[in-house]
């Protein structure tokens, strides 16, 4: 050994002598393995694996982890990783995790008490202290849980201080895998990672052990570097010190099993920055990928759910325009999906239009979104929809089309035969349009003028199916909720609680219907025309009202029990059909009204026998 590298080996030997302990109120032993102890060691040796698990009586509450730095020093943060995560969410949701806690920092500058309120979700907790204070002990004791839904067993996968800004604590580590051993090491590693990552891509379906070694490595750290750390960083810092092994979360990566999303996870809770941001997306990523390779369901109910199999509906809470067909079908915009669907009149999807076949998408307004499964692949070729907005019929000749309006400010008018005919873009259009403000999106047919009218934030646009702009306005009152055409050629738009007449050339005529014939407290609203050209409105609390004309209402009935979230409806022969929570409600409206009339002839008979009898 040369007299450098022994001086060298001499001042590593000086710096493993590490400062630190941890102790806690319980330890969990492993029910198959009772050499596997959850002590509190577990909770700073710098591995998301085990973590430390309580063993008492409950669910947790009252145990407590207390962390001995060695040595008083300045803390500016405590870190906590709650929960088990050997399985990610499976785990995480067996196992008790800590809901509020209480913080304790001593043997410094006093005592310092915090207390904290975790969300139930896999997270690195991190408290941010007001200003730098100097302290020994770190304890953390369990106030409130979250209860597992298997397992009482309370879990903390790591707790640490200063997570952020630990280079100084850890320099030992990264001076020691700048030796000629360490590198030795890492020539070992890097060849057992692509070894691994070779068996499995040579496996027909894959090999479980490869899988398990690479996501270990990815999650927790190379495992070189794991088994060093406590050797040559104190207690608090571990976490910090071992980085997640970039070959492996690559391999993974590549392989795209979803049974690594633990991995990448923890490998996400264990950085920050930017590496952090782009673990999150690959997380994301897996997650979609998981979904998309489950496969649709095959057993959709009929008027759908939450999903993207046909016959499901995405909205990610946006309003989900539905229109009825003379022939009694339903078409139906489903915006997160990217795809236009038909539902029967029994409520059955049976044929839908869009990019072709189920991906992977962030497509969303032009704002992008977490990764997703879309019912059809989202784009801008003829045919393909970037979250279609609205829809509306249009009559072509001796039968009925429909048109599409999508986020990316592209109208598809489709011919009676569900074939595209023409699409075009909305030109030097200045509306921003954003997702959770209910739409923004409008399209509306004038037949009597064969006109196809687009409504874009606060501008209105006339077209003919030749994509002519046929000219442009500004609406006075802004960007509506919903847009109608009445019977007599004029628009009929909600604003907040009132509905406004306009006419085509924009001209503001003034509020129609408000709170006196809607009722008062509702928050949103839709409008339709039926086959009879009567107007109806039903508002997001569930009341649907029938107009014979601006001046007489004919009935209103409440069809849901229920506050409804951006409601969109369609009625055809008294049968109302309204888009809620990814699906479809269908009412006989006039049905409900006779059997309200009902109850309520009943209710009085009863009450004026009572009176007799009294």
């Amino acid at each position: 050994m040369s007299l450098t590298l022994g001086l060298l080996a001499l001042t590593l030997t000086a710096q493993a002598a590490v400062s630190g302990s941890a102790k806690s109120s319980s330890a969990k032993v492993d029910t198959e393995d009772k050499k596997i102890k959850y002590d509190a060691k577990k909770a700073v040796d710098g591995s998301f694996a085990l973590g430390w698990g309580e063993d008492e009586e409950g669910y947790g509450e009252g145990s407590w982890l207390e962390l001995d730095l060695g040595r008083t020093q300045e803390l500016s943060e405590i870190n906590i990783w709650p929960g088990n995560l050997s399985q990610g969410q499976k785990s995480f949701r067996e196992y008790s995790r800590p809901k509020k806690v209480k913080v304790t920092i001593s043997g410094g500058d006093g005592v310092k008490e915090i207390e904290a309120v975790m969300l139930d979700r896999i997270q690195r907790y991190d408290i941010e202290l007001d200003e730098p204070i100097r302290g020994r002990t770190v304890r953390i004791e369990v106030i409130e849980v979250y209860e597992g839904f298997v397992f009482s067993d309370l879990f903390i996968a790591e707790v640490a201080v200063n997570f952020t800004s630990s280079r100084e604590k850890i320099q030992p580590l990264l001076d020691w895998l700048e030796t000629p051993g360490a590198q030795k090491s890492w020539d070992a590693h890097d060849a057992k990672v692509e070894a691994a990552f070779g068996v499995y891509t040579a496996a027909d379906f894959g090999d479980q052990d490869s899988l398990e070694f690479l996501m270990a490595q990815a999650g927790d750290g190379a495992e070189f570097i794991r088994l060093k750390a406590p050797k040559l960083v104190d207690v608090g810092y571990r976490a910090a010190a071992v980085k997640p092994d970039e070959l492996s979360i690559d391999a993974l990566s590549k392989i795209k099993d979803a049974n690594a999303i633990p991995a990448l996870e923890m490998a996400q809770l264990r950085s920050y920055g930017k590496a952090r941001s782009e673990l999150a997306d690959l997380v994301e990523i897996f997650y979609a990928y998981q979904d998309l390779i489950g496969g649709p369901n095959l057993n959709v109910p009929y008027w759908g759910e939450t999903g993207w199999s046909p016959g499901q509906i995405q909205s990610f809470g946006e309003p989900v325009p539905i229109e009825v067909t003379p022939d009694g079908d339903l078409l139906l915009a489903d915006i997160g999906n990217n795809r236009v669907q038909r539902f029967t009149y029994q409520g059955r999807a049976d044929k839908e239009w869009g990019g072709g076949k189920a991906d992977l998408s962030t497509a969303w307004f032009e704002k992008g979104r977490p990764w997703y499964v879309t019912g059809q692949a989202s784009g801008e070729r003829n045919g393909e929809f970037m979250n279609p907005l609205d829809i509306e019929m249009v009559p072509m000749d001796d039968a009925v089309g429909f048109a599409v309006l999508d986020a990316s400010k592209r109208v598809q008018v489709y011919d009676p035969e569900g074939r595209a005919v023409i699409g075009w873009r909305v030109q030097n259009s200045g509306a921003q349009l954003d997702p959770n403000v209910g739409g923004e999106g409008y399209l509306a047919w004038v037949p009597s003028k064969k006109r196809l009218y687009v409504i874009l934030g606060n501008e209105l646009i006339a077209y003919n199916l030749q994509a002519e702009e046929l000219g442009r306005w500004e609406l006075e009152d802004g960007t509506p909720n919903a847009v109608e055409v009445g019977k007599n050629n004029k628009l009929y738009m909600a604003y907040g609680r009132e509905v406004i007449k306009y006419d085509l050339d924009g001209f503001r005529h003034g509020v129609i219907w408000d709170e006196d014939q809607l009722g008062e407290g509702f928050e949103d609203m839709d409008l339709t025309l039926d086959e009879n050209k009567r107007m109806w409105v039903v508002t997001d609390q569930g009341y649907a009202h029938k107009f014979k004309n601006e001046r007489k209402k004919e009935y209103s009935v409440r069809f849901s029990d229920v506050s409804l979230i951006r409601p969109r409806i369609a009625v055809q022969e008294d049968i109302l059909y309204c888009v809620d929570r990814d699906r479809i409600i269908r009412l006989d409206a006039l049905q409900a009204k006779l059997d309200a009339e009902e109850a309520a002839l009943d209710a009085a008979e009863e009450a004026a026998a009572n009176a007799v009898e009294q």
